[in-house]
């Protein structure tokens, strides 16, 4: 009963493994308890046979250095326990004799200094990318492992493989949302993930930003909200009509405008369904939320002090250089340009001729074309010639 015991809690622990950082440093030692053991080792080698990973029990690290050194190095025993089938369990006694094995750089490197003899290794996961080698070690003196042993370690062989496989997965996913997540904090329009409820599930950095600001949007007991009542019931009857696609109406999301203080540009909102059925379904049991709508946030304000900053790098425009060439897009002539940012006409002439030969080119029509293409050398160099557009 006692070793069905401490095969159920080496079940448990194994199956944790793959969830925190230090899972499998806590999982060995059940496992080595499971299997009677004074002694256990997790090695994990990339295709190139370099050990990426390895952890011990009751080894140091300096002698969990030696054993993997000692695999690296002693290619014919090691050759030998490569070979095994992908979750075959088989002593070391019967892989090598026992006046064999007591010769091998293997054994004189990298298991006499634990103080272990006899080992019971596997190998739950060996593709062309990865070979995962774990094994148990008594110490010299002990008696070798028995039928009940290999026996115990034949339990624990699904579930080990099964943990190795749930932690490749998790450590894609986990790739993959950082990548996602990096992207997403690099887009100037402010992205929110929120439940039926409004509740924030994520927001990016711009969002953070926006709502940090609490004007025009922000956070309250219930979720994200925006400040104006009017607005705030539109914002919220939209993330209810993303919970399930039939409405009322039909249709689901929409778009709403977000007033913010005197003097600012209202923040404009697109709130869509958010559909990944398939994550939904996975984890629809674990937790009371999931997603029901993604809000796209757009900052006027924001996105002008981008456009500008990138016209300025573009081109190497001054600030009051760029302020002039945003005005000039508005189309309306230079006298308007003037009085809109409060300063004389000659000054705005000034700033003007900076430009034309910053960009290349010499006409106001063609300086808009230029900007509103985009059609600029990332170096900021002179552009082609005005008559090219």
């Amino acid at each position: 009963m006692a070793r069905a015991d401490a095969i159920l809690a080496a079940v448990q622990l194994i199956h944790e493994a793959p969830l925190t950082p230090e899972g499998w440093t806590r999982a060995l030692p059940s496992i080595a308890g499971a299997l009677r053991s004074e002694h256990g080792i997790l090695l994990v080698q990339n295709a190139t046979r370099t050990t990426e990973f390895a952890v011990g029990f009751e080894m140091t690290s300096e002698q969990v250095a030696d054993f993997a050194a000692a695999a690296d190095v002693d290619s014919s025993f090691w050759e030998t326990v490569r070979a095994l089938p992908v979750g075959s369990v088989a002593p070391t006694s019967a892989l090598l004799p026992e006046r064999e094995y007591v010769r091998t750089i293997f054994y004189n490197e990298g298991v006499r200094p634990v103080g272990a003899f006899h080992g019971l290794p596997v190998s739950p996961l060996h593709t062309p990318h990865r070979f995962v080698h774990l094994s148990t070690g008594r110490r010299l003196g002990r008696e070798d492992y028995d039928a009940e042993d290999i026996a115990a370690m034949r339990t624990l062989v699904p579930h080990l493989v099964t943990a190795l496989h749930v932690g490749n997965k998790l450590a894609a996913v986990d790739l993959r949302a950082m990548g996602a997540e990096a992207t997403l904090d690099r887009l100037e329009a402010g992205v929110i993930l929120v439940d039926a409820a409004a509740r924030i599930l994520f927001a990016n950095q711009t969002a953070e930003s926006i709502l940090s600001r609490n004007d025009g949007l922000g956070i309250d007991q219930d979720g994200v909200c925006a400040c104006s009542q009017g607005a705030n019931r539109m914002l919220r009857r939209l993330i209810a009509s993303c919970e399930s696609i039939s409405t009322v109406n039909g249709r689901t999301g929409g778009r709403v405008a977000i007033p913010r203080t005197e003097g600012r540009h209202p923040l404009r909102v697109v709130v869509a369904p958010f559909r990944a059925e398939a994550a939904q379904i996975c984890i629809a049991w674990l937790s009371p939320t999931r997603p029901a709508a993604i809000l796209m946030v757009s900052d006027p304000e924001r996105e002008q002090h981008a456009r500008k900053e990138e016209l300025r790098r573009r081109f190497r425009l001054t600030p009051a250089e760029v302020d002039v060439a945003m005005e000039i897009l508005k189309g309306d002539g230079r006298d308007a340009v003037a009085a809109r940012l409060g300063i004389a006409a000659t000054t705005v002439r000034a700033h003007l001729s900076h430009i034309f030969e910053k960009t290349g080119v010499h006409r106001q029509a063609a300086l808009a074309r230029l900007l509103l293409r985009g059609a600029a050398r990332t170096d900021g160099g002179p552009e082609e010639s005005e008559g090219a557009f």
